[in-house]
C-alpha cells in the first residue's frame, strides 16, 4: 500500500498549484502556440477569410457616404447608378455575413482540435508520473485540471482569440476607411483607443487574484464531492453527513465571493465604462463636424458614414473588453494544465532485456519516502528465480514498500535491485509490467465484463484469459453466470463477492504470464474459504514463478520457501515456519501464536449449529 502523504504535505502541494495557478501567461501560450500554428492552411484561409468579410463589412457605409452626397443631396438619381450601389450594398453586407459564418467554423474547428489533443496529451502525461507525485495529488483537482482547464482552454479560442481577432482586424479596417473619408474625425474616434486599453489594464489588475482563487476552488469542490461520494460509507457510519455539508458549503461560499469579485469588477469596467467613453468620443466628433460645417469643409455623407463607423467601432470594443473575463480565466487554466505538464514524468530503461527467470536481489538499498525519513537502510536481499517468499511484520515495517520498489513505482536512494541480474532501472516498462504482476489488498474493478477485466486492454488471446481464470479457479464461478466471461459486472464489481473478485484481480495478474507475482495482503479482507483457494492457486505456481506475498494471515504463507520478517524497515528474521517457530522468543512465533489464539477464541463464541 502506497503511505498516505501528512496533511501539512497535502495543503503544501495545493499552495504551491494554487501559486502556479496565477495568470502568468507564459504557460498558457507556450501550450497553444504548437496548436495555432499546427494546420498552417486552415489557419491562412480564416484569415483570409477575416479579412475579406472586413472589408465586405467596412464597404457598405462607404456605398453609403457616396449614395448620400453624390446623388441624394444633389437631387440626381440616375436609376441605373443607383440600382447599382444598392445592389453592391446588399452584395456587400450579404457577403460579410457568409465569410464571418465560414470564418466562425473554422476558428470553432482549430478550438475543439487543439482542446482535444490538448486534453488526450495532458491525460497521457498524466498517466505517466510517478507514484511519488500521486502521494500527494488529490483526484478531484487531477480531474478539474483534465476536463475543467482544458475546457476554458477552449474559450480562449473561441471566445476570446477568435472574437478579438476578428474585432482587431475590423477596427483596422475602419480606421483606414475614416481616415479615407476625414483624417481629423478618424483623429478624435482614435482616443477612444487608450482609454479603452486603460480600462482593460485596470481589469487584470483589479480581477486576476479573484480569478486564479475561483478556478482553485473549484478544484477544491471536485476534491472536496469525489473524497465525499468515495467514502460515503465512513461519512454515513460515522454520522459525519453535516461536517461535510458544512465543509462543502463553506467552500462553496467561497467560491461564490470569488466568482462575485469578478463580475463586480467585470461590471463597472467593461460595458457601461466603454459606452460612457464612446458617448464622450461621439460628443467630439460631433463638435469637430460642426466646426467643419461651418467652414465648409465637410459633408453630410461623412458623417452619416462616421456616425455608422463609430456604431461598428464602438461594439468591437465592447466585445474585447468583455471577452476578457473569459481571458483572465483561460490563462488561469491554461496556466493550471501547463504547470500539471511540467510535472517529471516516470524514467524507464531502454535496454531490450525481458524478464525470464525472475530472480531477485536488493543490493545495500536505502530508500525513504520523505527525506531524513529512511525506510530501509542498507537492506540486502536475495531471492532465486522460482521461490515462494513470504513477507510479514506489523504496519510500518516496510512490507508494502517492499513491493512498490521492485514494480519501479519509486527510485531507490542508495543501492541498487537487480532482475535476472540486471538493474531494474535498465528494463523498459513494457517488460516490467509484463514480467511482473501485482495483486493488490483493495481490488482494482472495472465496470465492463469480466473478460475486460482479466484483459485490461493487453489483448490478450482468448485461451490466455480462460487459462489464467483456472488458475485463480474462478472459472467455475464464471461458467455458472449467464454471460459467463461477457457478463457485467457494474460499478466496482458489485455482482461479485469480495472473494470473488479478489479472485478476479489475481486471474488479471496471472493472464500476462509474469515471472514475478507480488501478492500485498491479498488475504487480509476475504473469508476462509477464499484464502484456502488463494492458498491453492500459490501451491500450483509454486517453482514456475516467484512468488513474493505480503500476509497478514500467517495461514496463508506456511508454506513459503521463506518468510521474512520486518520491524522498522529491517529484516529481523528469516526462514521457514518451522524454523521461525523454533526461534525462542522470536517475533514471527509470537505473531503465528497470537493469531491462533484469537481464531480459536473466534470459534470457541461462535453460536452451536
Amino acid at each position: 500500500m502506497t503511505p498516505e502523504p501528512a496533511p501539512a504535505e497535502h495543503a503544501q502541494t495545493e499552495a504551491s498549484w494554487a501559486k502556479h495557478s496565477q495568470p502568468q501567461g507564459k504557460g498558457t501560450f507556450g501550450l497553444l502556440l504548437d496548436y495555432v500554428y499546427r494546420d498552417k492552411p486552415l489557419l491562412v484561409k480564416t484569415l483570409l477569410l477575416l479579412l475579406l468579410a472586413t472589408a465586405a463589412d467596412v464597404a457598405g457605409p462607404l456605398l453609403a457616404k457616396v449614395f448620400i452626397d453624390d446623388y441624394l443631396l444633389a437631387g440626381f438619381l440616375p436609376p441605373w447608378p443607383v440600382a447599382g450601389l444598392a445592389l453592391a450594398y446588399i452584395g456587400t453586407q450579404l457577403a460579410a455575413a457568409w465569410l464571418r459564418y465560414q470564418q466562425t467554423l473554422r476558428f470553432t474547428d482549430m478550438a475543439l482540435a487543439a482542446v482535444l489533443d490538448i486534453r488526450q496529451q495532458v491525460f497521457t502525461h498524466v498517466q505517466r508520473l510517478p507514484m511519488t507525485f500521486f502521494d500527494r495529488a488529490m483526484t478531484g483537482q487531477l480531474v478539474s485540471r483534465i476536463t475543467n482547464d482544458t475546457e476554458a482552454i477552449k474559450d480562449l479560442y473561441v471566445q476570446f482569440l477568435s472574437v478579438v481577432l476578428t474585432n482587431v482586424v475590423l477596427l483596422v479596417g475602419i480606421i483606414i476607411a475614416m481616415a479615407l473619408l476625414n483624417v481629423q474625425l478618424m483623429l478624435v474616434a482614435l482616443l477612444l483607443l487608450p482609454a479603452v486599453m486603460g480600462m482593460i489594464y485596470l481589469y487584470q489588475k483589479l480581477s486576476g487574484r479573484a480569478v486564479a482563487d475561483s478556478r482553485q476552488l473549484r478544484s477544491d469542490i471536485n476534491a472536496t464531492l469525489g473524497e465525499s461520494i468515495a467514502g460515503m460509507t465512513v461519512l454515513q457510519a460515522c454520522g459525519l453527513q453535516q461536517h461535510s455539508a458544512e465543509r462543502f458549503e463553506q467552500l462553496n461560499r467561497r467560491y461564490y465571493r470569488a466568482r462575485m469579485r469578478t463580475i463586480n469588477i467585470g461590471a463597472a469596467l467593461l460595458r457601461p465604462a466603454i459606452d460612457l467613453l464612446s458617448v464622450l468620443v461621439l460628443f467630439g466628433i460631433l463638435k469637430v463636424f460642426g466646426w467643419q460645417l461651418v467652414n465648409g469643409v465637410a459633408e453630410i455623407g461623412v458623417l452619416y458614414a462616421f456616425l455608422n463607423f463609430m456604431g461598428r467601432f464602438t461594439e468591437p470594443l465592447a466585445e474585447i473588453t468583455q471577452r476578457f473575463n473569459l481571458y483572465q480565466q483561460a490563462m488561469v487554466a491554461g496556466d493550471r494544465v501547463y504547470q500539471l505538464m511540467q510535472q517529471p514524468q516516470q524514467h524507464y530503461g531502454n535496454t531490450g532485456n525481458t524478464i525470464a527467470h525472475g530472480a531477485l536481489a536488493f543490493e545495500r538499498v536505502d530508500f525513504g519516502y520523505r527525506a531524513g525519513q529512511p525506510v530501509f537502510e542498507q537492506l540486502d536481499l536475495d531471492i532465486p528465480a522460482g521461490a515462494f517468499i513470504g513477507v510479514v511484520g506489523h504496519t510500518g515495517s516496510g512490507k508494502s514498500t517492499l513491493l512498490n520498489l521492485l514494480l519501479g513505482f519509486y527510485p531507490v536512494d542508495g543501492g541498487r535491485i537487480t532482475v535476472d541480474g540486471q538493474p531494474l532501472t535498465g528494463y523498459r516498462q513494457q517488460a516490467l509490467r509484463q514480467g511482473i504482476g501485482l495483486v493488490p489488498q483493495e481490488p482494482f474493478i472495472l465496470a465492463g465484463s469480466i473478460y475486460d477485466n482479466i484483459d485490461m486492454g493487453r489483448k490478450l488471446p482468448r485461451e490466455q484469459i480462460e487459462n489464467a481464470a483456472r488458475q485463480a479457479h474462478l472459472l467455475e464461478t464464471i461458467n455458472a453466470l449467464e454471460h459467463g466471461f461477457d457478463t457485467r459486472l457494474g460499478e466496482r464489481g458489485s455482482r461479485l463477492s469480495t472473494g470473488q473478485r479478489q479472485q478476479l484481480v489475481i486471474a488479471r495478474a496471472l493472464a500476462a504470464a509474469p515471472r514475478i507475482l507480488l501478492l500485498d495482503e491479498a488475504t487480509a479482507n476475504v473469508d476462509s474459504e477464499t484464502e484456502q483457494v488463494v492458498q491453492q492457486a500459490l501451491k500450483a505456481l509454486h517453482g514456475k514463478v516467484t512468488l513474493i506475498v505480503v500476509a497478514h494471515r500467517l495461514s496463508t504463507i506456511s508454506e513459503a520457501d521463506r518468510i521474512l520478517v520486518m520491524a522498522h524497515g529491517e529484516l529481523v528474521e528469516s526462514g521457514s515456519h518451522r524454523q521461525l517457530m523454533a526461534l525462542p522468543e522470536g517475533r514471527y512465533q509470537a505473531m503465528y501464536r497470537l493469531q491462533q489464539q484469537a481464531r480459536r477464541v473466534a470459534l470457541a463464541e461462535q453460536p452451536d449449529r
